[in-house]
């Protein structure tokens, strides 16, 4: 079960922010173990140390951001951290280390976006609990291990000499080469470009005639020719496509 805990050096907006949350998980009947807010740096992590179980962190983007969400992935590489921003602009200037943020939320934004943050979260969240396979790839960046379960897995790609994991709601990234991650890969999994490779079970439609993977997030996808007849193939052996 999450605990949620809130992070801005104003108070009031912590508080706030508590409670159109509570009010969202009250009325769709979504459970925690424990919720509380936080305005002074020290205190936040205090508890940081102190709480190891896998979390949702919601930080305001202030110059504490970068130093508590290391912290927090190196407690619990599993955490969730949405970024609370105070306006557009913050967004672009983001920077975060490592790993990107499992959201973004704007300040004074519709409750629907808060919501929409919170259910990808929660998806997410029961998910990994569900797991069966037990398996993980395991790397290091920026000096901190992750361990990310393979069914958590949306999408690979390189960009940059990088490699990047997709889930619904995190994005990891860290150097290596996309041949050395596939020798680890599930059958599930398949690649879709010299650059890029899908978890199956995530994928909702197959267009062949335009090339485009539709994903279970509402996300999109594009695939090389070369890989069109691997891509039938697995699609069509396994029962899963739906072709327009």
């Amino acid at each position: 079960m999450l605990s949620i805990f809130f992070y801005d050096k104003e108070q009031e907006k912590a508080t706030q922010l508590d409670k159109k949350c509570t009010h969202y998980l009250e009325k769709t009947g979504k459970t925690y173990k424990e919720k509380k807010c936080y305005s002074d740096y020290t205190n936040m992590c205090a508890m940081i140390s102190s709480f190891t179980q896998t979390s949702l962190y919601m930080l305001k983007n202030d110059v504490c951001l970068m130093m508590l969400s290391e912290h927090i992935k190196s407690i619990n590489d599993m955490s969730y951290v949405v970024v609370v921003v105070e306006s557009m602009e913050d967004i672009f200037s983001l920077n975060m280390p490592a790993v990107r943020p499992s959201g973004l939320l704007l300040e004074n934004s519709a409750e629907s976006n808060l919501e929409k943050v919170i259910d990808e979260i929660y998806s997410d969240y029961e998910r990994s609990c569900d797991e069966t396979d037990g398996l993980t790839y395991c790397f290091k960046s920026r000096g901190i291990e992750y361990k990310v379960p393979f069914c958590r897995i949306m999408l690979i790609e390189i960009s940059c000499k990088k490699v990047l994991f997709h889930t619904e709601s995190q994005q990891y990234e860290f150097y290596d080469t996309l041949e050395t991650v596939m020798k680890s890969l599930p059958d599930y999994f398949i690649r879709i470009h010299r650059s890029m490779v899908v978890n199956t079970n995530f994928i909702k439609i197959v267009n062949y005639r335009e090339k485009t993977i539709f994903m279970n997030d509402g996300s999109t996808v594009f695939f090389s020719r070369n890989y069109s007849s691997e891509i039938k193939n697995y699609m069509g052996s396994t029962l899963k496509e739906n072709i327009f």
